[in-house]
């Protein structure tokens, strides 16, 4: 049944913006140092935790993508991530 002004009880689907997670090998994550931190990235300002592309770094910084990895073994990957 659409929405219709007489009929509100069902609302739109809403469509959310998710973040693309990657699984990493829990050997390769113990073995290796992995870039996967905006403290990894020649972009990431320190002083206000900001990337100087604009891209989000909420769930890209290190306390977050550990945890992560802690709760699923999956990781969020900046696909703009520059090594120094």
């Amino acid at each position: 049944m659409p929405q219709t002004p007489s009929n509100p009880k069902k609302s739109p689907k809403r469509i959310g913006w998710s973040i693309k997670k990657d699984a990493i090998n829990p050997a390769d994550y113990r073995r290796y140092k992995l870039p996967m931190a905006c403290e990894d990235c020649s972009h990431f300002r320190a002083s206000n935790e900001t990337c100087t592309l604009g891209m989000p770094t909420e769930q890209h910084l290190r306390r977050n993508q550990e945890l992560s990895y802690s709760l699923s073994g999956k990781v969020a990957l900046c696909r703009l991530q520059e090594i120094d």
